[in-house]
């Protein structure tokens, strides 16, 4: 609903305000994939992923299908019960930060 007292430019002013914090959590995001990705044995694979996969607004499904392993699997990788090899991490964060980056194009094409 907009705020009657601040009319459609108050809400214009936020609508701006959203899209430039979004930009930034991605941009946040995208740092820490690459960091992760430099160092994949000891990133904290679990919170990771489940940062990337709230900011991205996958669904266990689509996250399953991105990296071809079952949903219980992507399941226990975001909660921390286990992880995949660091060879499989670095990739897992390598192919996030592709998905970041074209969701930051879109952010800036918008």
């Amino acid at each position: 609903m907009i705020d009657t007292v601040a009319g459609p430019e108050g809400f214009d002013r936020e609508v701006q305000a959203f899209d430039l914090q979004r930009h930034a959590v991605f941009e946040g995001l995208a740092r820490e994939l690459q960091q992760s990705s430099a160092s994949p044995a000891t990133a904290d694979f679990g919170r990771v992923l489940n940062h990337a996969q709230k900011i991205l607004g996958k669904s266990d499904l689509q996250m399953s299908q991105l990296f071809k392993v079952s949903r219980p699997t992507i399941n226990r990788w975001t909660r921390g019960v286990n992880a995949p090899h660091p060879l499989l991490r670095k990739a897992v964060f390598d192919a996030l930060l592709i998905e970041v980056r074209q969701a930051l194009k879109g952010l800036r094409a918008g």
